[in-house]
């Protein structure tokens, strides 16, 4: 079986294939060319093949060299990052996200790859429900919630503001162009969403109406924003859309606003238990959802 080479003679043809010259992984590994040289003929000895041509004017790699490099650069590669995430806190384990279905569906999981992608350890698991996990009894180690922010006895930090308008599908519009907002309220159904709370500022009808002077024509209900939305893409009727969740239909152009967009006093809030905020798993997610939620809040909103 062949004894593998000392780590400091790879070490030194690594610096030579990667640099073309003696001199220079001398001048990067704190050596001479002459140590260099010597380390590189040691290892051409016990590999028994040339790894370089020497010339008068440097040296470069022979076809031998370069495979060895290839493996040799992969190894040196893995050492680092073995190295880089020991000095890092662990991040790989389970961790369980409780999240409302409309923004799991309609915000989260179009970015979800780039958090699997920078964590790869990481076990995610989403718990997409409306009602608030205990995270007190560990069904959750993180919950997602839009509200006022108020939630007793757990960290609560705010991660993505919101804003609400009424929303049709654009064929539905295209369909009869010359309508006005008041008469498109007046006469087509209203998608309902019997979730929502009384307390949420221009999320519910009735606000809508009175400002424009109507009465609804009928309502259908649904039990979630995301699938209000979804009725609203088949054309079964009006909705009102926030923009965390109607943003990829409306760049999409399926979805326009028919009315100008309002802020809430409610938004989303980033939910732990007190003392676990610091946990690196915990840590990990919360800064990957603010950097997010930081590029979403960039998005220009489209116009009536």
């Amino acid at each position: 079986m062949p004894v593998s080479p000392p780590l400091n003679t790879l070490r030194a043809f690594e610096a030579a294939a990667r640099l073309n010259s003696f001199s220079a992984a001398a001048g990067e590994l704190h050596l001479t060319a002459a140590a260099i040289s010597h380390r590189i003929k040691e290892l051409e000895q016990a590999l028994g093949v040339p790894l370089f041509i020497r010339r008068a004017r440097g040296v470069s790699l022979t076809e031998a060299g370069r495979r060895y490099q290839a493996r040799i650069a992969d190894a040196f590669g893995i050492i680092a990052s073995a190295t880089t995430e020991l000095s890092q806190p662990p991040l790989a384990g389970p961790l369980v996200l409780s999240l409302p279905h409309g923004f799991c569906r309609h915000w989260l999981l179009p970015r979800l790859a780039g958090l699997l992608a920078r964590h790869p350890g990481l076990r995610l698991t989403l718990q997409a429900e409306d009602r608030l996990a205990d995270l007190r009894t560990g069904q959750a180690d993180l919950a997602i919630r839009f509200g006022a922010g108020d939630y007793p006895g757990l960290h609560s930090e705010l991660l993505l503001d919101d804003a609400v308008t009424v929303l049709a599908a654009a064929r539905l519009l295209d369909s009869r162009p010359r309508r006005r907002p008041g008469d498109w309220l007046a006469n087509t159904p209203l998608l309902d969403d019997i979730g929502v709370r009384a307390t949420e500022p221009w999320s519910s009808w009735r606000p809508w109406l009175r400002e424009a002077g109507v009465e609804a024509a009928g309502t259908i209900g649904v039990t979630d924003a995301g699938l209000a939305l979804d009725a609203c893409r088949q054309r079964l009727g009006l909705c009102l859309g926030r923009w965390s969740l109607a943003q990829p239909l409306l760049q999409a152009g399926e979805l326009r606003p028919l009315l100008p967009w309002r802020g809430t006093d409610f938004a989303y809030y980033l939910l732990s238990r007190p003392g676990e905020e610091d946990n690196p798993r915990i840590r990990a997610l919360r800064l990957w959802l603010q950097e997010q939620a930081t590029l979403f809040a960039r998005e220009p909103r489209p116009s009536p």
